[in-house]
């Protein structure tokens, strides 16, 4: 390690002999904001998900979940961390059914706890890792997810509190319908669950040999402005508002809201023709919306559209319209034309909502490239292609104004075919109430530019971090494990990145 670098510290059930060079800090293009320590966590297996930060156990702060496989069969293993040693430490090893496809992890209750839950082809199971028997199944469903016989699993979204009373309930999709699964437990009637189908059937595409089925986009959103989460889902140039009653159920029948003419109720590459093909490229215009959540702070839920424009394959674009609700005598209503718009001179890719500065309101960070035919044939001879990085923040007049700008490279390999991503992450590292950005460098730095108030966000000047990164930059998480109001960096490996690494687990942290 170089002289500058930090103490590290290493958890239980961690061999570190060699390990200390994956972090140590570098100078920083005036002055170090930040100093860093870190440990490694080694898990009894390679893992094969993003591991899940939860507090499911009675231990201060978040537990580790890790999933992954040993000799072929699925395993769950929990880290939880130990006050004394101040580090985390395995508190749990265990086999997964098979049976066993998806998982989602609860919010947070008045208490702070959370739960974990499972998805099989008949049940949703709730994990209780202090039981003798940690897996019960709690309701009996019904739904487009049949396997069973999995292979992997995969987190999903299937368990939300919808009625607010502190109860968790389960959103699955049917063949015809969409399921709700209504939590009604009490203290002498353990997992009472009582079922209603909404009539929202999947979009369904027909082929010669196969049919496939992909479960209808909705979003929980108060619609009706009676402080209840409806659920909502879009038609073409109209939102379709199935509203929640006072019992907690919901209408079997929506409520139109008009909007923009233009939306339609399915993506384009979905769309066919009578002939069965894909629309036409060569001359598009097409608007899908993407997001209902407030932006601005105002407690009415803003719709975000994508619209792509396309002349042709290596010609589209995509702008995302923003249209801003507002109540008029007591109803939700949107203006027929977008209050702003967010584009950029390259074709926006990636685009995340969240708040940067602490204000409540939504910056916008998105991702643009050129595909141009010249930038295609310069990525074929460097194996790298240039993407820049967009922060977008509201302005007095509600316009969303381009506030920062930096470039990284997405790289990928002919001879594999697969590509690496860069590192992306906004996570607010000492606490101030003001996200960092953390972007890859280099295959083994990180370049961190400081939160700041003023408009622009993120101070100019920014601080290197060494540290062996993994080929795909998705792996590079942040999450406040401590819950001391600082997040950590939590960076896991994959098989692309060699060695015996998918079964490590670092975590950075300011000190």
């Amino acid at each position: 390690m170089n002289s500058n670098i930090v103490k590290s510290r290493t958890s239980v059930f961690s061999v570190v002999i060699g390990f200390a060079a994956l972090v140590s800090t570098a100078g920083a293009q005036a002055k170090d904001f930040y100093q860093f320590s870190h440990f490694q966590i080694n898990a009894p297996f390679n893992i094969s998900q993003e591991p899940i930060r939860a507090n499911i156990l009675s231990n201060k702060g978040k537990e580790i979940i890790l999933i992954g496989e040993k000799q072929g069969a699925p395993r769950l293993a929990i880290f939880a961390f130990n006050e004394g040693e101040q580090t985390y430490q395995l508190n749990l090893d265990i086999a997964l059914p098979k049976s066993y496809f998806s998982f989602d992890v609860s919010d947070e209750s008045e208490a702070g706890q959370q739960s974990l839950y499972f998805l099989s082809s008949e049940h949703v199971v709730l994990f209780s890792p202090e039981n003798a028997n940690p897996f019960t199944d709690i309701v009996d469903i019904r739904s487009i997810y049949v396997n069973h016989n999995a292979s992997y699993l995969k987190q999903a979204d299937f368990v939300t509190d919808l009625n607010n009373d502190g109860l968790n309930d389960v959103l699955l999709a049917d063949f015809r319908s969409l399921n709700i699964y209504l939590n009604q437990s009490d203290s002498e009637n353990l997992n009472r669950y009582s079922k209603q189908a909404l009539p929202i059937e999947p979009t369904v595409e027909i082929f010669t040999r196969r049919v496939s089925y992909t479960e209808r986009p909705y979003y929980l959103v108060d619609m009706n402005l009676d402080s209840k989460q409806d659920i909502v889902i879009t038609g073409d140039g109209e939102l379709l508002v199935f509203s929640q009653t006072d019992q907690g159920s919901f209408a079997t029948e929506p409520e139109t809201l008009a909007v923009n003419d233009d939306i339609k109720g399915i993506n384009w590459w979905d769309s066919r023709g009578a002939d069965g093909d894909n629309i036409d490229q060569s001359d598009f215009s097409y608007k899908t919306v993407q997001y209902l959540k407030d932006l601005n702070d105002d407690n009415l839920p803003d719709m975000v559209v994508k619209h792509t424009k396309s002349s042709g394959v290596l010609d589209k674009s995509n702008d995302y319209e923003v249209y801003l609700g507002k109540a008029v005598d007591g109803v939700l209503t949107y203006a027929d034309k977008p209050n702003t718009t967010v584009r950029s001179d390259g074709t926006l890719a990636q685009l995340d909502f969240i708040d940067i500065n602490g204000d409540n309101k939504h910056e916008v960070m998105a991702s643009s490239f050129d595909i141009s035919v010249s930038q295609i044939i310069g990525a074929l001879l460097t194996g790298s292609i240039d993407q820049q990085i967009l922060i977008f923040s509201l302005d007095q007049q509600q316009i969303y104004r381009q506030r920062f700008t930096e470039e990284v490279q997405l790289k990928f390999s002919l001879s594999s075919g697969k590509s690496g991503s860069p590192v992306i992450e906004l996570a607010d590292l000492d606490g101030d109430g003001l996200k960092e950005l953390i972007i890859s460098d280099a295959d083994n730095q990180l370049k961190i530019f400081p939160g700041k108030k003023q408009s622009t966000l993120l101070q100019s000047k920014y601080q290197y971090l060494d540290v062996r990164l993994p080929k795909d930059g998705s792996l590079l998480t942040s999450d406040d494990l401590n819950l001391d109001g600082k997040e950590e960096l939590i960076v896991r490996y994959s098989s692309e990145d060699g060695g015996n690494k998918q079964s490590r687990l670092l975590i950075i942290q300011v000190e």
